[in-house]
């Protein structure tokens, strides 16, 4: 169980931005070390120079260059849970950042009771999207929850141990190098796994078990038992 009395957040945006995430932060998890950054260079900076638990960014900022800034900040930082925020709601553009690794996707325009949730659940590792993206795919007619109930109990220890690192946004290599398999024999997972949650891409894993866990199905805890946080309900 990580000690909370030395857990570190990073929140990163302008000012009226982190005041109020730095707010809710404080609120759900009120022993953490809340850092802020006023820009995401800034915040890169932050990270190299300490170790944080945590950040959350604001990605309708000028200097990010969408995914592929947080694409980057992954390899760099491979434990850190990584929430953003924006005002931008096409599903199309949230799988994409969680795609590039991020954790979980806050809208603007949510009430702060859904943020309040949206920051716990990042908080404990889980993948957050927000309920409308979820419901919207879940109506796709390839998007069956009965079979997915099904198949999520059928994963093997491995599929599982695949699936918690690609979530994170790990590529086939490094998911290769982590579990010491090869990146032919990572492909094959992967493959099942898209099969199993019967969606043909990676990121819509993110939504498939995000649909799941909506339910009470599949808590897993992508990032691993010894990163969980003491989360204030």
């Amino acid at each position: 169980m990580l000690d909370i009395e030395t857990c570190k957040i990073l929140i990163a945006g302008n000012c009226i931005f982190r005041r109020g995430i730095a707010s809710i932060v404080r609120d759900v998890v009120p022993t953490a070390s809340v850092a802020e950054a006023f820009c995401f260079a800034d915040a890169r900076a932050r990270l190299d120079r300490g170790e944080f638990f945590a950040a959350i960014f604001d990605i309708d900022a000028d200097d990010l260059n969408g995914p592929i800034s947080f694409r980057t900040l992954r390899v760099a930082c491979p434990h850190l849970i990584v929430g953003v925020l924006s005002r931008t709601a096409s599903a199309g553009d949230i799988l994409s950042y969680l795609a590039a690794g991020v954790t979980g996707y806050i809208l603007e325009k949510s009430d702060q009771t859904e943020v309040e949730r949206a920051v716990r659940g990042i908080l404990k590792g889980a993948i957050y999207i927000p309920p409308n993206v979820i419901e919207s795919t879940a109506c796709k007619p390839d998007f069956a929850l009965p079979a997915l109930r099904r198949n999520w109990c059928r994963l093997t220890p491995r599929q599982n141990g695949v699936l918690r690192l690609l979530l994170k946004g790990y590529s086939n290599k490094e998911i290769a190098r982590q579990l010491n398999l090869s990146p032919h024999t990572v492909k094959i997972h992967v493959g099942a796994l898209l099969r199993c949650f019967a969606v043909q891409k990676r990121s819509s894993l993110a939504v498939a078990t995000a649909a799941l866990r909506a339910e009470g199905i599949g808590h897993c805890n992508p990032l691993g038992s010894s990163q969980m946080l003491q989360i204030s309900v």
